[in-house]
């Protein structure tokens, strides 16, 4: 064999090795689901079933801490490394599509076929300016927990309506225990628990100010105004809610769905159960849980095909199961469970509404629970709190 000829060979292997180099795509996923060895499992097996199908593709997940997730994501897009595929908090959905790290799919989704059979809170959740910048994946919602017990001995019903909702708290309330509990903490978690008050009313933060807003912080005002809710609960995260709850400190308490697994591991013997949120004009929720989104990187076409693989109902099912969420889908809430207390949920995921209100969205928070805080504390009169926080609140929101 002449030496051009040996050349040639070479040439044309060194060429084929450097086709199947660039022919293999890695894929960088990034979440914050690092409590959830369940989930972990879950997710490591729909990896391996994906690259099992997709030889040529390689995915490496990390997962950080929760506090964590945000600001490497923002780091990311400073230096053009953002990961392809991210789980991010749905609040931060739109403050991150604002920063340029998200990648725009709104030609993709238009083709996907589960567009339709979302939740309109969830899918909502996604969109900033009119474009769809990820998916709904994992949802949750609160709903009203009550102490069957306590409820039966006072001969009251869980109640449907704001009207019912004093009156059996005021009746549940006791020496022994309050009638009510709920975070109305000074952070996102007592603005979380506060703003399906608001929105039943028909009221929003675009209209905060106005007599709805002043009627739900007086509903407010007044569930600590009859000492149904304990002084202390403006220190309380949905954990301490849930703590005093299974103490019996509390009669009833507004909580998500992540509790539900505490309840079989701190071994609760008392009966209790679920109902959806008592309403003044609207049946609400709010909507709570994580979306997809893609990184506005190289690989966004190869990041879409794994997500569309990962959404379809007998990929995504599993992942739901195991990190004990509720369905934001039509076609998976139908059938996936008979038990009432999950079927409870699915029903407020489906009426829950995201808290998608731009880029400035942590800072409209801090007016929304410094409102409420201030009338629990009576520090402000309702119709005062709604007036200053609306003052500020305003010019935060998307124009």
């Amino acid at each position: 064999m002449n030496r051009s000829v040996k050349l040639g060979i070479v040439t044309l292997a060194t060429a084929l090795l450097s086709a199947g180099a660039s022919a293999q795509t890695t894929l960088q996923v990034l979440d914050y689901f690092t409590t959830n060895p369940t989930y972990d499992v879950a997710m490591a097996a729909a990896i391996k079933k994906y690259e099992a199908a997709n030889p040529g593709v390689t995915i490496q997940r990390t997962s950080v801490q929760f506090g964590d997730l945000k600001n490497k994501i923002i780091q990311g897009t400073a230096t053009r490394t953002v990961p392809d595929i991210l789980f991010i908090d749905n609040p931060d959905h739109q403050a991150l599509a604002s920063q340029g790290a998200l990648a725009d799919i709104t030609s993709y989704v238009k083709g996907s076929k589960y567009i339709p059979l979302y939740s309109k809170g969830p899918l909502s959740s996604t969109i900033y300016q009119g474009k769809n910048y990820g998916l709904p994946y994992i949802s949750n919602a609160t709903v009203l927990y009550y102490n069957q017990a306590m409820l039966t001995a006072a001969g009251v019903k869980p109640p449907t309506t704001w009207d019912e909702l004093r009156a059996t708290a005021k009746k549940l309330t006791t020496n022994d225990h309050s009638g009510f509990c709920m975070s109305g903490v000074g952070t996102e978690e007592g603005t979380f628990t506060f703003l399906p008050f608001l929105w039943s009313t028909g009221s929003d933060l675009q209209t905060f100010g106005d007599a709805g807003s002043v009627k739900a912080l007086t509903f407010w005002g007044n569930l600590y105004k009859d000492k149904s809710v304990s002084r202390a609960s403006v220190n309380w995260s949905q954990g301490d809610v849930y703590q005093q709850f299974i103490a019996q400190k509390c009669a009833m308490m507004i909580n998500g769905p992540w509790q539900l697994p505490n309840f079989k591991n701190d071994k609760v013997s008392f009966k209790w159960g679920v109902s959806g949120w008592p309403e003044d004009k609207d049946p609400v929720s709010i909507l709570g849980g994580e979306n997809l989104a893609l990184g506005n990187g190289k690989n966004v076409a190869a990041s879409w095909k794994f997500v569309s693989w990962l959404i379809q109902p007998e990929n995504l099912k599993p992942l739901l199961i195991a990190a004990g969420s509720i369905p934001n889908r039509s076609d998976i809430a139908k059938g996936f469970t008979t038990d009432p207390i999950v079927q409870t949920f699915i029903k407020a995921v489906s009426v829950a509404k995201p808290r998608a209100y731009g880029p400035k969205y942590p800072q409209i928070s801090e007016q929304v629970w410094t409102a409420f805080q201030s009338v629990a504390t009576g520090a402000k009169t309702p119709e005062k709190a709604a007036q200053d926080a609306a003052a500020i609140i305003k010019p935060l929101l998307p124009k």
